[in-house]
């Protein structure tokens, strides 16, 4: 039992120096360690978009005073897709709608310090879902006056 435990821990070891040729840290520690993950009751600003991959992300906003207050998401995808999703999540904590439209796919990539060119639509699709809920968010608003998100 005790050479099993120790094959699987080399084992390990080598496989996490192969992950590491391919992530920075950065993208390791935000796809494992995932922030602001999760789904919100009632938010001012969702959105769920579906990637050409096949990866679901949703996000879920909470707006006050023209800032982000609170942010959440889900994912159905990958590492890369969790760590581009987390991150820009981060990036949009506190700032007002229009400082958010800054945050998109080559900022994300810059934050994680890069992905692979096979994982970059992660940060695309991240992007894009950040970008529609808060879409959602100022339709709302528009539609139901300025209750709620102001």
């Amino acid at each position: 039992m005790e050479d099993e435990a120790k094959i699987t821990e080399q084992m390990m070891e080598i496989l996490m120096e192969e992950v590491k040729k391919v992530y920075t840290e950065k993208v390791l520690d935000y796809g494992m360690n995932r922030r602001n993950y999760g789904c919100m009751d009632k938010p001012d600003g969702y959105a769920k978009v579906t990637g050409p991959c096949g990866d679901t992300v949703e996000i879920f906003l909470r707006i006050r005073n023209g800032k982000i207050e609170d942010v959440r998401y889900t994912t159905d995808g990958c590492v890369p897709s969790h760590a581009a999703v987390s991150a820009a999540t981060e990036m949009a904590k506190g700032k007002t709608l229009q400082g958010c439209l800054k945050v998109n796919q080559s900022s994300i990539l810059e934050y994680l310090g890069g992905l692979p060119d096979e994982s970059k639509h992660c940060a695309l699709l991240a992007a894009i879902t950040l970008h529609k809920a808060l879409r959602n968010f100022v339709v709302q608003k528009k539609r139901y006056g300025e209750h709620g998100g102001s």
